[in-house]
């Protein structure tokens, strides 16, 4: 008898949680598994809140985006940019501080300048690829 709680109570469970995940996740009407783009970010990396990107592993993605650069550290090889959203990666507008690849990139722009730029998303261990002042 016993197993058969058991048993009745996983097989419950198991029906149940893809329809929980799904309702609880804002993504309603969406399969949870097919069409998702790959995004590389930190397994289960909260942002705003959220969890982006969670065991959705990419090979070589990249993405584009647009937005302000807030700080340059050409020390460190970073800048510091207050993007859009970037819709393709799933990402909500924010402030995010890159590692550029390669470091010269930086020498392009300037604090206060609005950017075009690529990126390899990887969480906050993104790169950017790419980035020119928009004309």
């Amino acid at each position: 008898m016993k197993t058969r709680v058991i048993l009745l109570s996983a097989i419950l469970m198991a029906a149940t949680t893809p329809a929980f995940a799904q309702s609880s996740s804002g993504m309603q009407g969406m399969p949870m598994h097919q069409n998702m783009p790959c995004m590389q970010m930190g397994k289960g990396m909260p942002m705003n809140g959220m969890q982006m990107g969670k065991g959705m592993p990419c090979a070589n993605q990249t993405a584009q985006g647009t937005g302000v650069v807030e700080a340059i550290d050409t020390a460190k090889g970073t800048v510091t940019i207050k993007h859009q959203a970037i819709a393709s990666i799933h990402w909500p507008a924010m402030t995010m501080t890159f590692k550029a690849d390669p470091p010269s990139l930086l020498q392009s722009v300037k604090v206060g300048e609005k950017v075009n730029f690529t990126l390899h998303p990887a969480g906050m261990n993104s790169t950017v690829t790419a980035i020119a002042p928009v004309k």
